[in-house]
Parts: C-alpha cells; structure tokens; sequence
C-alpha cells in the first residue's frame, strides 16, 4: 500500500457511523458476555461459591482458595455488579441465585448443566478444525448418560418439570390413571413427579441399557418407589405395554412418525400420548444451527437446523401422522416460549 494510500485511509472515516468503543459493536456484546460467563466458571472452579454461603472478607477467601487477594476482590465486585454476590460491610456473600444454583449443596444447582454449556462455547475455540475435518463425533449412550441427563435433569428440576407436570396433571383422566411410560425419559424426574402427583400411578421409565443407571440413581435419591425402568432403543425396540399414558418430553424421536406405530401399540384404548417438544418456529438462529452441527453421536443423523434429526417433521404432519394411527390430537398445550405438549387419545 503507497504511503498516498495510507494518508487517505487516514482522513477518510468509514462511510458509516463508527461508536467510539469498538468498530463492532455487537463484538463488544459478545466479549462482555464472555468475561461474565468465565468469570462465573472460574467462581465455581475455585469453589468460591460455596465458601460464600457464609460471609467472608476477600482477604479471607483469597487465603481459604489460594488466589491473590487483590485480584480476588476484583472478581468478587465484578460478581457482586450482577447480582450474584451481595456486600456486607467490607465482607461477601452469596446472592439468593448463587446460593440456589451455583453453590455444590443449593437446592437447585446447575453445575452439570453449565458443565455441558461450557462444552459447547470450547467447541467454538475449535471453530476452524471443525469447519475444515467435520464435527466431534460422541458415543450416544455414553454423552446421554454422562453428559445429557444430568444436564437436563438440572434444567428440569429448575421449575420446568414442576410446570409440565402441572399442565399433565390438570388434564381430564390423570387422575384415573393407574400406568404410565415415560418414553426416552432419562433422568426420570417427569415420571417420579407425576408419581407425586397421583398417589395411584406407577411408572416405567425406557431408555437406552447405559443410560437406565442414571435414571435408578435419581429414582433412589427421591425415594420413588413406583418408578421403575426398562431398557431398549425406541428406535429398534418393541416398547412394553399397554398403559393409560405414554409421555415424551424432548427426546430425539417426539418428531419422528417412524415411532408412532409403536406408541399407539403401547396405549390402551382410550389411553393419553403426551409429546412436549419444541416449537415450529419460522425464526432461525444462524449460529444455534452453525453449533448444531458442530458435533453429533454415532448412529444418528442431524437435520440442519437445531434439535432437528434425519426424520424429524414439522409439528403439523407429525400430527397427522398421529391421526393416520389412531392417535386423535385433542389439543396442544403451550408449555413455554420455545415449546408445547400434544395431547393425543388412542381411539375414535
């Protein structure tokens, strides 16, 4: 580039409004969200939260977690900004959230959920590998079991299962159920909540043989005497049966038409199939999509866009589908902004 070049390069401003911070403001968005993101993963691989259940001076927890107390300060003031922390005179403690979600014994922690989002933000370090070799390519019944449901039990227990199983639970002919299969159900806390919600009911959670562990452990922890598991793939796997209801929340088959043959045989007559999945939204989101496809499970087939699969269909013909099978749709539920349940009877 001539030295005239430069010059002109110089008294010549961009022909559009440049802010004074960043040439790119929304770059500036992103970089304030990552400094808050790392510095709440830093927080909690420190343990800083769970010595802030109590207050400390950031003297004192520099020295309880080995870090530099001026540096310490810093992040507990930066924390303390947003809310997570709060002051008490020259000391520190946690804020409500933190201590609900982000210390190791809060009623409500989130540590394997954030676990598994931290996942997804490295993978985007790895950007231009991906891009040129493909995407990371997971064991299926491994990243469910170890990776998946926690990380969706944690998300579930936060207040969504408690609203589903509400909406389930106001439905004409719950109350009168006696069974119930939770189809792909994980970690099983549907199951064990609707349990809760209907002393009468028993149910059977089915998932894959590694990941039905898990599901014993959570029924263990909350004492869930009527719940049960069966292990199969529901992609290959006759389902056990009949019940009264079969319930499906967000697992890779509640848009596949493929398995609604199987469902219909897993119902008795006049028996409920509850599907909550998500939405069919016309907005897109370029770079869900892009992280989408950035990894994938062996044996299984993605769609472009998010949480989408090789046979998944839209909401409109899946319902039909269902109606080919004698599954009549009743109504669809909203569940939330990204989601809605679809309740179906087997039967005229």
């Amino acid at each position: 580039m001539s030295g005239a070049a430069r010059a002109c390069d110089l008294v010549e401003p961009p022909p559009f409004p440049v802010p004074a911070d960043l040439p790119v403001p929304c770059l500036e968005e992103a970089v304030a969200a990552a400094r808050l993101y790392y510095a709440v993963a830093g927080a909690l691989e420190l343990g800083l939260f769970d010595r802030l259940r109590e207050p400390m001076t950031p003297g004192a927890l520099a020295a309880a977690l080995g870090t530099r107390p001026h540096l310490t300060v810093l992040l507990c003031e930066a924390l303390a900004d947003r809310g997570l922390l709060v002051r008490e005179g020259a000391a520190f403690r946690n804020g409500p959230e933190a201590d609900a979600f982000l210390a190791s014994e809060g009623p409500y922690g989130i540590r394997s959920m954030l676990a598994f989002q931290r996942r997804h933000v490295e993978r985007w370090r790895d950007l231009p590998r991906l891009l040129r070799e493909g995407p990371e390519v997971l064991e299926r019944e491994r990243f469910f079991r170890d990776t998946v449901i926690p990380s969706m039990a944690e998300h579930a227990r936060c207040g969504l299962v408690q609203h589903v199983t509400g909406l389930v639970a106001n439905l004409p002919g719950f109350c009168e159920a006696r069974t119930l299969l939770d189809l792909g159900g994980g970690h099983g806390l549907y199951a064990i909540a609707l349990c809760q919600r209907n002393p009468r009911l028993r149910a059977t959670v089915f998932d894959l043989p590694a990941v039905v562990g898990a599901t014993r452990d959570f029924i263990d922890r909350y004492e869930a005497d009527r719940v049960s598991v069966v292990a199969g793939d529901f992609n290959t796997d006759p389902l056990p049966g009949p019940f009264d209801i079969v319930f499906s929340s967000s697992n890779p088959g509640g848009k596949d038409p493929r398995l609604i043959p199987r469902i219909a045989a897993a119902l008795r007559p006049g028996g409920l199939f509850l599907n909550k999945q998500g939405i069919d939204d016309e907005r897109t989101d370029p770079f869900a999509d892009l992280e989408w496809n950035l990894w994938t499970f062996d044996g299984v087939e993605k769609q472009r866009s998010r949480y989408t699969f090789t046979h998944s269909v839209s909401l409109e013909e899946y319902h039909r589908a269902l109606e080919a099978n004698g599954l009549r749709v009743l109504e669809v539920v909203p569940v939330d902004g990204t989601s809605e349940m679809t309740v179906a009877r087997k039967g005229p």
